[in-house]
């Protein structure tokens, strides 16, 4: 082989392997976030990813009970500062995609969901928990 045809090869390889990795990467398809839920915040990392099948990897660092609620926020609802009646946050404004009820200590269940671009509130709904800090914001663009 030529030097020409070996430098055209690797030149076409590491192409190939950058779209490869560009693919795979945060460009869609299969992401993971990490939720970290302890007395009184929810953590996200990251808080930002492409759209498509997200799986939430749920850790509950105690010392109490969580659940892990995901809503699409519509409008210009801020998630982060919803009203609260009887300790609950009310999610007017918000739609339930899915949730995880009864986090108990120690337990790191996984919630897998497919989702478009937009905006996230990511909280827990028990009674005085929203309000002592367990919401945060997931970015889906």
């Amino acid at each position: 082989m030529t030097h020409r045809r070996r430098t055209t090869l690797a030149v076409s390889l590491s192409v190939v392997a950058i779209t490869s990795a560009a693919c795979t990467g945060s460009g869609g398809g299969d992401t993971t976030v990490d939720v970290s839920l302890k007395d009184f915040s929810i953590a996200l990392t990251p808080a930002a990813v492409a759209p498509g099948e997200v799986t939430f990897q749920a850790s509950n660092e105690g010392p109490t009970t969580h659940e892990f609620e995901v809503f699409s926020v519509e409008g210009d609802v801020n998630a982060n500062a919803l009203p609260v009646e009887d300790g609950v946050a009310v999610t007017d404004g918000l739609t339930l995609v899915d949730e995880i009820e009864d986090v108990t200590v120690g337990a790191t269940p996984t919630l897998q969901l497919d989702l478009q671009p937009g905006t996230y509130a990511v909280i827990c709904n028990l009674p005085d928990h929203y309000q002592q800090g367990m919401h945060a914001t997931l970015t889906v663009r």
